[in-house]
């Protein structure tokens, strides 16, 4: 995944912060005048994340936000095929094993849709509360584009490079 531009709107205790970041993609518009960079995150389609913060980024900087791609699809794999595959396993469990309950297949099926469904939601808030998956498929702030550090004279990447 590109690296998203943000700014840091509120800094947390553990080393989180609340980042700004625009939807479209990684600070497009900004290439042709570097300076503009808080002007892409002036616009309606703003969305805020909760990131990990290791280098110490202060409210007001502009910052690199990154999240590797393959942490994506681990996300969305967790997200959505997780309560699917427990659906279908239920599923196919509460028909086969509804003869030794006494009942039709498709209610044993029904009955182990629901019961599937609710486990497989259990594992996703499990998983997700889990502090070491939690970091892993957090977006972390990668370096200090500008902001409140510049007073310091610490040099920062370009806006959109």
């Amino acid at each position: 995944m590109a690296d998203k531009i943000g700014m840091v709107l509120q800094t947390e205790p553990g080393g989180w912060a609340l980042v700004s970041t625009d939807r479209k993609g990684a600070c497009s518009g900004c290439e042709s005048h570097p300076s503009a960079c808080a002007v892409c995150l002036a616009g309606a389609q703003k969305m805020e994340s909760r990131v990990a913060n290791p280098i110490g980024a202060r409210v007001g900087d502009m910052v690199k936000v990154h999240l590797a791609s393959e942490n994506i699809f681990t996300g969305a794999a967790i997200l959505y095929l997780v309560p699917i595959l427990s659906l279908l396993i239920g599923a196919f469990t509460g028909a086969w094993a509804a003869h030794f309950f006494g009942l039709q297949a498709v209610s044993g099926g029904l009955l182990g849709t629901l019961i599937g469904l609710i486990a497989g939601f259990g594992a996703v808030i499990g998983v997700d509360r889990s502090a070491v998956m939690r970091r892993r498929i957090t977006p972390t702030i990668t370096t200090i584009v500008a902001g409140v550090h510049e007073a310091s004279g610490a040099q920062h990447a370009s806006c959109c490079g």
